[in-house]
């Protein structure tokens, strides 16, 4: 068979698209096995949930607290008033013994408010805590429609209101029963009664998480 007769070769193979050949990307993250991701999320769920359940309980005792120190207010606003009419002849009469139970009372109830807002703080610290596990945790939507960031955030909002709304509850304690007018009277159980901070507007929040929480996907 003559040169001109030869059989044609084929092209040679390096000719390929390049396009075509895979690429090896050296810096992809290491992705964790599905064992360990669904582990990371388990244990994330769980602690949200007792999270959760911890803020529902805490503004459970505060509303609790927040009505028994109103009708203790007033009662402290009765007994004063009386004092006030009285003749200023001596110390008794500013001061009367049956005062003392329920400041005692009102002083116990404070410091109560003062627990709950240092709860609080943990809690918002442990949510910070669970943001920085591993896994897709901080982008995952256990319930309807936050992710953990929402939680952190309403969490630390509430732990603010709580801290200012404490001072003002300190405040009525230690002074209510020194007032030396009636108006002073009327502005420490109104302080008390009409709270500034844990509000109309933390309840529309304990709302929206209740509506949150209790429609699971």
């Amino acid at each position: 068979m003559t040169k001109a007769n030869k059989t044609p070769q084929k092209t040679s193979e390096a000719n390929i698209n390049a396009s075509l050949t895979p690429i090896r990307f050296l810096d992809s993250p290491r992705l964790q096995s599905p064992t360990s991701h669904d582990s990371n999320l388990a244990n994330c769920k769980t602690r949200l949930e007792t999270i959760v359940k911890q803020l529902q309980d805490n503004y459970t005792k505060w509303q609790l607290a927040q009505q028994r120190g109103t009708s203790i207010c007033f009662s402290i606003e009765a007994k004063k008033t009386k004092c006030l009419e009285k003749p200023q002849d001596d110390a008794n009469t500013t001061y009367p013994d049956d005062l003392i139970l329920p400041c005692n009372k009102l002083a116990i109830i404070a410091s109560i408010f003062g627990d709950i807002a240092n709860n609080s703080k943990e809690i918002l610290r442990q949510l910070r805590a669970i943001c920085k596990l591993p896994g897709a945790a901080v982008d995952t939507i256990f319930y309807r429609s936050w992710k953990l960031s929402q939680f952190v955030a309403f969490c630390k909002e509430l732990s603010e209101r709580y801290e200012q709304e404490v001072l003002v509850k300190k405040e009525v304690a230690e002074n209510i029963a020194h007032s030396t007018e009636r108006s002073q009277l009327i502005a420490y159980t109104t302080l008390w009664e009409f709270p500034e901070y844990v509000d109309s507007y933390v309840h529309l929040g304990f709302l929206l998480l209740a509506e949150e929480v209790n429609l699971k996907q």
